[in-house]
């Protein structure tokens, strides 16, 4: 019954079967679980398959790229968006919302790898945009670099709720956005307007301390509202959108308490549009091994958070409440 719940993002993609295979706990796959018969819900081409072709092994692990700055805009005191050189396979890769990579100093060691959302893409010319907020010592490691800095990927679980986002067309839609939370952003209302999508966007510079997503967006048509969602006057602007106005799909990208606010508003309407939130959780290998981004499910599973596409209403509320 949990495998059948349990969507994986990296099925079907050239990264599957992964490290988790060999380990028998693969997400989709129920002979790759150690299991003898097959119970998985993949419509794709068969995963234990692809594992025996493979010579019941892995197949390749994503790669790490020498990534030239090419520009570095210091945009707030703590935020910094980076310009970066990739090559155009990544590039294309990366071409989605919830796309991220990891990142680090090239004169750093690994273990100061840090997961970031890729904002914006340049296919043609292989750029992508990246936005720092400055915290701990990984940020401020990155903070630094003037030239290369090495960047691994790709990887698309940065965001929760992907298989509504995608399936949205001629609709209405709502986007909320909070401090680096505006990065994910982008790629989002990007996705949204291909699909012929109506967008009203509301932003908070929060603690990255400016609006910086618009220029990445400033073709396409959409409605935009500055606001300080902490306050009463924000909190009771978003009330009046959710409540007077019919919406589709809402997005947040923000912090679990926002989503949980943002949700809880929405159990209240009567018809209820789906939400996409951005994924909070730890992550530190993104491959599913470290366990970092492990959280327990309503059935009591600890699922990969870095992998799986998780009903974000049960997770969110759960993390809340058990702090």
């Amino acid at each position: 019954m949990i495998g059948r719940k349990l969507e994986c993002i990296d099925a079907g993609s050239e990264y599957c079967p992964c490290f988790l295979a060999e380990a028998n706990e693969c997400i989709t796959c129920s002979h790759l679980q150690g299991k003898e018969f097959c119970d998985c819900n993949w419509r794709g081409v068969c995963i234990y398959q692809e594992y025996v072709w493979a010579g019941h092994r892995k197949k390749e692990i994503r790669s790490s790229y020498p990534a030239a700055v090419i520009e570095k805009n210091n945009i707030s005191a703590n935020t910094i968006v980076y310009k970066l050189q990739v090559t155009k396979t990544l590039a294309r890769e990366l071409d989605n919302p919830g796309a991220y990579v990891f990142m680090r100093d090239k004169a750093k060691p690994v273990f100061f790898d840090v997961p970031m959302s890729v904002m914006a893409v340049d296919t043609i010319k292989g750029e992508i945009y990246v936005a720092l907020q400055v915290q701990g010592a990984k940020t401020k490691a990155l903070a630094g670099p003037e030239n290369d800095i090495i960047v691994r990927g790709p990887y698309w679980n940065g965001i929760l709720g992907q298989r509504y986002l995608k399936s949205i067309k001629d609709g209405s839609c709502l986007v909320i956005a909070r401090g680096i939370g505006q990065a994910p952003a982008v790629k989002v209302v990007r996705y949204l307007s291909r699909g012929n999508n109506r967008v009203r966007i509301i932003v908070d510079p929060g603690k990255a301390g400016a609006v910086f997503g618009n220029e990445f967006i400033k073709d396409l048509p959409y409605e935009i509202e500055e606001l300080d969602l902490n306050s009463k006057q924000g909190v009771k602007v978003v009330n009046r959108y959710l409540k007077n106005e019919s919406y589709d799909l809402v997005f947040s990208g923000g912090s679990d308490k926002q989503h949980l606010y943002i949700i809880q508003e929405i159990d209240r309407l009567e018809n209820k549009p789906f939400i996409v939130v951005t994924n909070n959780n730890e992550i530190c290998c993104g491959e599913g091994i470290c366990g970092s981004c492990s959280t327990r499910i309503d059935s009591g599973v600890r699922v990969k958070a870095c992998k799986v596409q998780l009903d974000v209403r049960k997770v969110i509320e759960r993390r809340i409440l058990n702090g």
